[in-house]
This record gives C-alpha cells, sequence and structure tokens, in this order.
C-alpha cells in the first residue's frame, strides 16, 4: 500500500510539472505566518518580529514535502507602515522538485476611527524553480516488458526564475478582522514541458484567494483594547478563525478555534469542505489539526499535527509543523513622550 501511494504522489508532480493542477504550499498554523497568508499583515505588531515556519507533509512516504518560511517585519509609526522580508523555500523529495523565492513587503495602515482600521500591502517576489527529471518516470518509459528507461519528453528547462505580485486587505477592530488577499496576480508561466497542442502552452500559475475572518471573545474582565498595555495583563480569550483559500479548481476551508491562557495557546481545526466533493466520488476531507503552544516572555512556540483523514494517504504520517516568533522590544521613548497605543491586531498568535 505504501508503495501504491507514493507512485500516486509522484503522478501528481508529474502532473504539476505538466498542468499546473497542484497548489502553493500551506502552514496549518496560518496565523504563526501571517506574511505568507496576506502582506497587508506585515509589520501588524509593535515590535520588530522574527518568525520561522517549518511543515514536513506525509514524512512516512518518500514522496514527502518540506515547507520553510522565515520572515522579519517592523511597524513604523511615524510613515503608518509596516515592511516586510519574506524567505519561503518548498520541495517535493519524491519529484525533485525544489522552490525558493524572497519577498519584499509593504503595508499601510489606515485610522478610520478610534476603533476601527483598514491595512493595505503587497508583496514583490522573486521565485527560484529547479527540477530533477532524473527523478521522475513517463508514461512512454513503460512497455509490455516492464520499465524501458528512454523517453520522448521534450523539456523546457530544469529551472525556473520568475517574479511573482500578491496584494491584501485587512479591516480590523480590537475584537473582530476580517482579510482577503490574492496571491500570484501575475500569473507567471509555469510548464517545463514542451507543449503537445495549443491547450497546453502558456500553462500559467492560477490566483490564490484567501479569505480570513475571525472574532476574539476575552474571558477576563476586559473592559478596554488599553487593558492590554497594563503591567502584568495576560491574555485570555477564545478565538474562532475561518480561511477560505481557492486557486483555480482547488478549494479548501480551515476552520476552528484558538484557546489562549496565556502562557499556553491551545488550538483544534477541520480542514475540508464536506458539502463539495473534490472529484465525482471523492470527499473534499483532509484533516484534523491540533496545536499546543507556548510563550515565554517575547518568544513564542508552537507546535501542531494534521491527523490525516482523507483516503488518499491514511497512512502518510500526517504533518509536522513548528513555529518560532520573537519580538524585538521597542525602545523606551525619550524625553518622557507618551507612546502612541492602538487596539492591536485581534488574530491569533500562532
Amino acid at each position: 500500500m505504501k508503495k501504491i501511494i507514493t507512485l500516486a504522489l509522484w503522478m501528481s508532480s508529474l502532473a504539476f510539472l505538466s498542468e499546473v493542477q497542484a497548489q502553493d504550499p500551506q502552514f496549518s498554523q496560518y496565523y504563526a505566518a501571517p506574511l505568507y497568508i496576506n502582506p497587508a499583515l506585515a509589520g501588524s505588531e509593535e515590535n520588530t518580529r522574527f518568525i520561522l515556519n517549518y511543515r514536513n507533509q506525509w514524512p512516512n512516504l518518500e514522496a514527502s514535502f518540506q515547507s520553510v518560511s522565515f520572515s522579519i517585519d517592523k511597524y513604523f509609526d511615524n510613515i503608518n507602515s509596516g515592511f516586510g522580508l519574506i524567505i519561503n523555500r518548498d520541495e517535493a523529495t519524491g519529484a525533485g522538485y525544489r522552490s525558493q523565492s524572497v519577498g519584499l513587503q509593504y503595508a499601510y495602515e489606515l485610522e478610520l476611527s478610534e476603533n476601527y482600521r483598514l491595512r493595505a500591502g503587497m508583496d514583490v517576489s522573486y521565485v527560484m524553480r529547479d527540477f530533477n527529471f532524473f527523478n521522475l518516470t513517463f508514461g512512454d518509459q513503460f512497455d509490455g516488458q516492464g520499465f524501458s528507461g528512454s523517453t520522448q519528453e521534450n523539456l523546457n528547462a530544469d529551472r525556473l526564475n520568475y517574479f511573482n505580485v500578491s496584494t491584501g486587505f485587512l479591516l480590523y477592530s480590537d475584537k473582530y478582522f476580517v482579510g482577503l488577499s490574492a496571491h500570484n496576480m501575475n500569473r507567471p508561466r509555469q510548464d517545463v514541458l514542451e507543449p503537445q497542442t495549443q491547450n497546453e502552452a502558456n500553462v500559467n500559475l492560477p490566483i490564490r484567494y484567501d479569505l480570513q475572518l475571525g472574532v476574539k471573545i476575552p474571558l477576563d474582565r476586559y473592559q478596554d483594547w488599553r487593558d492590554q498595555y497594563r503591567p502584568g495583563y495576560r491574555e485570555k480569550s477564545i478565538t474562532p478563525t475561518f480561511l477560505y483559500k481557492r486557486q483555480g479548481s482547488f478549494e479548501q476551508l480551515d476552520l476552528g478555534v484558538y484557546i489562549t491562557y496565556e502562557p499556553i495557546v491551545l488550538g483544534l481545526w477541520y480542514r475540508g469542505i464536506p458539502v463539495t466533493p473534490y472529484r465525482p466520488g471523492i470527499t473534499n476531507h483532509e484533516s484534523i489539526i491540533a496545536l499546543a503552544g507556548f510563550k515565554v516572555g517575547d518568544i513564542a512556540i508552537g507546535y501542531s499535527y494534521d491527523f490525516t483523514i482523507s483516503s488518499l494517504a491514511p497512512d502518510a504520517g500526517g504533518a509536522h509543523e513548528l513555529s518560532l516568533r520573537y519580538l524585538l522590544k521597542k525602545a523606551k521613548p525619550r524625553n518622557g513622550v507618551k507612546r502612541k497605543l492602538s487596539p492591536g491586531l485581534p488574530c491569533p498568535r500562532f
């Protein structure tokens, strides 16, 4: 069974090379990768923020997927702007596929009222993808006697380099937030196999749309958003979250809740769309995700595991994910100037 699943995943990787039906990498701890899901979140913390994310999907299979993301961002009060740098790496081990990207982000924050703010952001990235075709097999390499070893496939290149543009918006108060982001807006070309028909020519990466919704429900004697700045404040809240993603014909929903009782953070989500089958006869159930996190001073660490519930890879080992966040303390103002306070994003920190 393991070999059959691995073969199916390799075939899926080949489909990606020829038809680009695969999707962008994803993180289950999506709010622990804020710059990845929405560039409007660049500089959304008061302090300079460093974030590292690592995901290992289906580790029991040879065709596993590993993703790493590192970001740094900072907000500047005097120009109401946030700036960010994000570096991503994604690798499909069985298919010999690797992708690296470096992106610069900018977000502007507009104060609509004392409690409501609107953010707009943009990301411009340079992407480098390469493929090891020696790890792949093609249909014409098999005959009636078995594996022949030769192929007639014509390959355009073993690597692709291109620019990518994304944008996003976020409206939030101290308790509610709604965001929308669009990735791959310039739809860069992705095909690496010589097109055999006109329909196969000019294959472009589909735009990925992400819709984020959430509400923070305080569990303590929270009366005003300014309370979070008082000495010794520890957050106690429940935050239901909703993340809907659509890319080409693919769609996905992450629905769950964060429970914060500092210094502990717990989370539980369902991933899938039960009312919309992935294909006729194939239900769109992917995983149940559990999170445990801990905050120590300016450091936050989170671990989550995806319990696979789909029929594609029940014995694949799910997915392990780690996140690490560090906040650099803001320098104290000089000459007794009072620090400007803001409601702060109600988005979870994991």
